[in-house]
């Protein structure tokens, strides 16, 4: 048998058993997310509608494929803070996102073209397994490379740990700065060099991890110390104690209260295979508060705030995915969010927007997501990187450390090729970690509302004319 059809029939018989051990040893069901969205995508659902609009905190089921066209980025992040980054003209697909009975996850993605990026930072027993064509790649822990897709060879750039090309007489093991070059039309006559061409998305990929690891990775929440989704609650809020309910979470943006504001009035719900109808929130913080915890809207001029619930000791990933809106305490007179009802005779789910979720949601005077894209040479930039031009003279959520700008560096070397850059410097511990519990809550006398300290709230967009810094964040490899 030719060893590209046998190859195939390898892999095709791996995702067989796989499909068919689901109701055995990998039948729990795995929901990863939407992370980050900047220009042309598109994601097919598998619901027989094909390719859509992509919105951002989708929920990604096993099936789903995400496409990305010209000035196209995309980013899913995994339970454990892992990322797969989706370059410009790119295709990729989750042919199996799984749970086997020991905990560990099985994560099988094909790369149809393009370039992707994978930062797997599992420390336990998750599998990767990339497809390209008739070669298949297992990524060991904590591992970060980038797989370069075309019609004439396929290129595996390892930058941190090792990956192993499979379906070889012996395994071939592509380690930290060795890149990896196979030509389709003669997988067996692959080889195997030292460093790395660098590609314009390189500076993109590694400002996203940048910003990852400076969020994600500190004590400034009082929850968990990982978990996808983590890093956007600190960046675009902040925690605090009400009486009752434990410890909660604001976005920044609000200069007294959320009283006037409705958890549910921006978004759309989104029919997946196996779940249903579940909302996404276009807030870029929108995906924990939304599918974890509860929503309730507190007394004494506070409003509405997150609550993630008393489980800090197992994660408030512990209390369980939430597809539609779970609201603990809701203002009198509010109606609460319904999904669509779904028509057993009806084939077509389509996707139901809410208020204005076209783009990107922001809350005057919130954080605005940093210009990710602009450090890729020859990348149009959206209307989310206008800089502080929304934030008011009169909001009370000014910067304590802003985005400044980092000197050029490689691939290898510790870094990307671009002409400017954000740092990220880790937050300073929140408040509700620090000092004592705050007197807010239902019932709590006639406050004007939490509100935002400006030493808290840090804020502000990356200008143009930054000045190089040497702040602490994460350091670049």
């Amino acid at each position: 048998m030719p060893r590209h059809l046998k190859s195939a029939l390898v892999f095709t018989m791996a995702f067989v058993l796989a499909a068919a051990a689901g109701a055995f040893a990998e039948s729990h069901v795995r929901i990863v997310r939407l992370s980050y969205l900047s220009g042309q995508v598109q994601t097919d659902r598998a619901t027989g509608q094909g390719l859509e609009r992509a919105i951002l905190n989708t929920p990604i089921t096993q099936g789903v494929r995400v496409v990305t066209g010209d000035n196209g980025l995309a980013e899913v992040e995994f339970e454990n803070e892992s990322a797969l980054r989706i370059a410009e003209n790119s295709e990729i697909q989750f042919r199996g996102l799984s749970m086997n009975d020991n905990g560990a996850k099985i994560n099988e993605i094909e790369v149809v073209k393009g370039v992707v990026y994978l930062d797997a930072r599992s420390k336990g027993d998750d599998i990767y397994r990339m497809k390209s064509g008739d070669s298949t790649f297992l990524v060991q822990r904590d591992t970060q490379f980038r797989l370069s897709v075309g019609p004439d060879q396929t290129q595996l750039a390892v930058f941190k740990g090792n990956v192993e090309l499979m379906d070889e007489p012996h395994v071939v093991n592509v380690q930290r700065k060795q890149t990896l070059t196979i030509d389709p039309a003669d997988p067996a006559g692959y080889k195997v060099a030292s460093g790395a061409e660098v590609l314009p998305a390189d500076a993109w990929n590694r400002e996203r991890e940048a910003y990852q690891q400076a969020y994600a990775a500190n004590a400034g929440n009082p929850g968990p110390r990982f978990g996808y989704g983590l890093q956007d609650l600190n960046y675009y809020g902040s925690y605090f104690m009400t009486p009752g309910y434990g410890y909660a979470w604001q976005p920044y943006g609000f200069a007294n209260s959320m009283m006037g504001w409705d958890p549910y009035s921006s978004g759309a719900w989104i029919f997946s295979p196996g779940l249903g109808y579940s909302f996404a929130s276009p807030y870029p913080w929108g995906w924990l508060p939304y599918h974890y915890g509860s929503w309730a809207f507190l007394g004494g001029g506070i409003g509405w705030a997150w609550i993630p619930g008393r489980s800090y000791g197992n994660g408030w990933y512990g209390n369980g995915f939430h597809a539609t809106p779970v609201v603990t305490k809701a203002p009198p007179g509010w109606t609460g969010a319904t999904a669509p009802a779904v028509v057993a005779s009806q084939s077509a789910k389509p996707t139901v927007m809410v208020g204005k979720a076209t783009s990107a949601a922001y809350i005057p005077g919130g954080r605005l997501p940093p210009a990710f894209s602009s450090v890729i040479r020859g990348h149009s930039v959206g209307a989310s990187a206008t800089g502080k031009s929304f934030n008011g003279a009169g909001i009370r959520n000014h910067a304590a450390n802003e985005h400044v700008f980092t000197t050029r560096y490689n691939a290898f070397a510790g870094g990307h090729t671009a002409q400017a850059g954000h740092v990220f410097a880790a937050p300073a511990p929140s408040p509700a970690a620090m000092a004592s519990p705050m007197a807010v809550g239902p019932g709590y006398g006639a406050s004007s509302g939490r509100g935002v300290a400006a030493s808290a709230a840090p804020t502000g967009q990356a200008s143009a004319t930054g000045s190089h810094s040497s702040s602490s964040g994460p350091a670049h490899r």
